[in-house]
């Protein structure tokens, strides 16, 4: 006798069907959160490491004068943005900061960019030393408004000395900021006129002026800092 094999129910291979693809789509499922938490571990650790002190840090940022407006900075937005409103801010690139450290110099030249060339713009001591504090305890791409003013830099110009800078003294107004190219010595009140000395760029704000002076405000107020990176140490 031959036995008959037996017939398979349809039912029951649709019900085997249905068990592989539930558990192909769980397996795909688990895949899939695998990779994403392998793509965003990095970025998400990063987030609970903060900035200690000596830590070497790269930032982003934006200088503001005691107006609100800024100054130099890292963003091409603002450039434009300050430029539409009729003022100039100048283009850097990221910059090398150490966290709580005392600056090592008084002047700290970083470059910005001045139509098809380069110069360098001055970031004084005291104002290094306040983002060097600033971004204590930062995380990495977190932003924050530093202060960064000190002691008032104030400069006073007659007729003949900003005739001799290029400008007319008889146009510029209380409020109208202008650029100076200038020497800086250790002592942040003397600025002279460069000659073969290493000259800096500096935006100052006209605070006073009569017939025959004006003075000129040459610190700044605040930072928008935004750390890029840290390198523990």
């Amino acid at each position: 006798m031959v036995a008959k094999s037996a017939k398979r129910n349809p039912k029951e291979n649709k019900s085997k069907e249905r068990n592989w693809t539930q558990i192909g789509m769980v397996v795909f499922g688990i895949l899939f959160a695998v990779l994403m938490v392998a793509s965003y571990g990095i970025p998400a650790m990063s987030a609970f490491r903060s900035v200690d002190p000596g830590d070497s840090v790269l930032v982003e940022y934006t200088i503001l004068d005691n107006d609100g407006k800024p100054v130099i900075t890292t963003s091409q937005k603002v450039v434009e943005k300050t430029m539409k409103q009729g003022d100039i801010a100048l283009l850097t690139g990221p910059l090398s900061l150490t966290g709580g450290a005392n600056a090592t110099s008084y002047v700290e030249g970083v470059p910005v960019a001045l139509g098809g060339g380069q110069g360098k713009f001055a970031l004084l001591q005291p104002e290094m030393e306040a983002l060097n504090d600033g971004v204590l305890g930062m995380h990495e791409r977190e932003t924050k408004r530093i202060s960064i003013h000190d002691l008032p830099i104030i400069q006073t110009f007659d007729t003949e000395r900003t005739e001799k800078m290029g400008l007319d003294f008889t146009k510029l107004q209380i409020g109208d900021r202008i650029s100076v190219q200038m020497t800086i010595t250790d002592q942040p009140t003397v600025f002279t006129d460069p000659a073969n000395d290493i000259s800096y760029l500096r935006f100052g704000t006209i605070s006073e002026k009569n017939n025959e002076n004006m003075t000129v405000n040459f610190d700044y107020a605040e930072a928008d800092v935004t750390v890029m990176q840290i390198t523990k140490v």
